[in-house]
């Protein structure tokens, strides 16, 4: 059965590469923006450690069968991911897609925490940051519906 998919197109609250090392999260102004767009689109030619934030309730009416995964379709660059500030994984993603199992982690309303480290200078003509769509996949998992 295919998976039913909810695209988390926005808002997302973006916070741009710093700048100044000695400035903190809580002195930068994040900016709004709807995913996916293109690293440089929102930074120009900036590297860095940009943070991608967006909040979410967590699917209504699921079954006991059914598993709730994180897909991105189109990053590239040093990436980790937290949801509700536990840390879900860390990627050198090259440009493809990346999954992520949510369903135990989730609270009733969630926090997702993308953090990307991307240089536009290293990879020329390469598209990079969260460029993909980013989706909530609900999935069945036939072994526990049995």
């Amino acid at each position: 059965m295919p998976a039913h998919r909810i695209q988390l197109k926005g808002p997302w609250e973006v916070f741009p590469p710093q700048v100044n090392a000695l400035r903190s999260d809580a002195e930068q102004k994040p900016e709004t923006h709807t995913m996916p767009k293109e690293w440089r689109e929102l930074f120009g030619d900036q590297g860095g450690t940009a943070r991608f934030q967006r909040k979410f309730h967590r699917p209504s009416n699921l079954e006991p069968h059914e598993r709730i995964f994180l897909a991105f379709s189109g990053i590239r660059g040093e990436t980790r991911i937290r949801l509700n500030q536990r840390q879900l994984g860390e990627f050198d993603a090259q440009g493809g897609s990346i999954e992520v199992e949510l369903t135990s982690n989730m609270n009733s309303f969630n926090t997702l925490e993308v953090e990307i480290d991307f240089d536009p200078g290293q990879s020329p003509g390469l598209p990079g940051g969260l460029f993909g769509v980013v989706a909530l996949e609900i999935r069945w998992d036939d072994l526990q519906r049995n």
